[in-house]
């Protein structure tokens, strides 16, 4: 079993095409707003505020109205009301394809009862996998805010679909970003990509476009892994384990098996692409 999105369950089961799951998800971000791209449309904060707003969050863990009273010098009051316009005209995926004529209310509520039991068991299914991993609480820990940070960069929603121990093989599809965090433990994160996610990421990280491929692409999403390893390492000290990160790998892509043992793969799913996180313990060897 494997968790996603509704609009990826609708894909799956052949109720929708991707042409139509496209859509959805392009009238989503034309019509919802964050807070603060509401609090300029509102002339509470001018925009080179919320573009640094934007970037705090981008890069710490710290819950966007913290951030937008901070910065933006909002009152409690101000930051309330914006949610509650946010959350009222906020288009979700099912709203999304009736309004482009994909399907019917009637098409989404028949589906989404069954969507809703069969994550309710999947969620279940992953903590408990997570729990058993090897060397449990440090392997979550990677995997946990690998997945948090790379959805808060790349502004894409972003959930973990499964997790697994199984030989390692980077798919030809894929470019590989990897950090070994070494110390009282040797473990490596890995980060497998495809071009989609890397340009999302990296336009996330520098607030523009790049060309794809590039060198300047490629160490954009480095920093990303970087801030991972340096979270991971503050996180699993309270194990009691002095770790420090070395500096971020970018390895290319093409089906190169970079472990011959088995390694802890945990897919993360966004709302149309996918990508995957392993991680390599001390038993592993790292990469």
């Amino acid at each position: 079993m494997a968790t996603m999105f509704f609009g990826q369950y609708l894909l799956g089961k052949g109720v929708i095409d991707r042409e139509a799951l496209l859509d959805a998800l392009d009238r989503q971000r034309q019509s919802n707003f964050s807070l603060p791209e509401l609090a300029v449309q509102q002339k509470l904060i001018k925009r080179d505020q919320a573009t640094a707003i934007m970037a705090r969050y981008r890069m710490s863990d710290a819950p966007i109205e913290g951030i937008l009273a901070e910065i933006g010098g909002l009152g409690q009051d101000q930051v309330e009301r914006l949610q509650r316009q946010q959350r009222s005209s906020w288009l979700r995926i099912g709203a999304a394809l009736v309004e482009g004529g994909h399907l019917s209310d009637e098409e989404i509520a028949a589906n989404l009862e069954e969507y809703r039991s069969l994550e309710s068991a999947t969620d279940q299914e992953i903590r408990r996998a997570m729990h058993h991993l090897p060397d449990s609480e440090a392997v979550s820990t990677c995997v946990e805010l690998t997945a948090f940070h790379f959805g808060r960069v790349s502004l894409r929603p972003a959930k973990l679909g499964s997790v697994s121990v199984e030989p390692d093989v980077l798919e030809s599809d894929r470019h590989r970003f990897s950090q070994r965090i070494v110390g009282d433990g040797d473990y490596t994160i890995a980060v497998d990509l495809p071009p989609v996610l890397i340009a999302s990421i990296a336009r996330g990280m520098l607030g523009f476009e790049i060309e794809a491929g590039s060198e300047t692409e490629a160490d954009a999403v480095c920093e990303v892994i970087n801030l991972i390893g340096g979270n991971a390492c503050t996180r699993i000290e309270q194990l009691g384990r002095l770790l420090r990160p070395e500096p971020p790998v970018w390895s290319g892509s093409g089906g190169v098996v970079s472990q011959p043992g088995p390694v802890v793969r945990a897919v993360v799913v966004s709302a149309d692409e996918e990508f995957d996180i392993r991680v390599f313990t001390p038993t592993d060897g790292g990469l």
